[in-house]
């Protein structure tokens, strides 16, 4: 049997991934980002449903 080869990324590059996504995570902006995205989704939810009611 063929053995399979598997790239792996240095290990130098995962930790520099992973910090930065967790400073991002972590950061105002990301926390405003998701805050922005939750309002839009309620607000367009409570639009569907009001105009919903509406057509009844």
């Amino acid at each position: 049997m063929e053995k399979k080869r598997i790239l792996h990324a240095p290990k130098i590059i995962t930790n520099f991934i992973v910090h930065q996504s967790t400073n991002f995570i972590t950061s105002k902006e990301f926390q405003k980002r998701v805050m922005d995205f939750l309002f839009n989704v309620v607000d367009d939810v409570v639009t569907m449903v009001y105009k919903n009611s509406n057509k009844n």
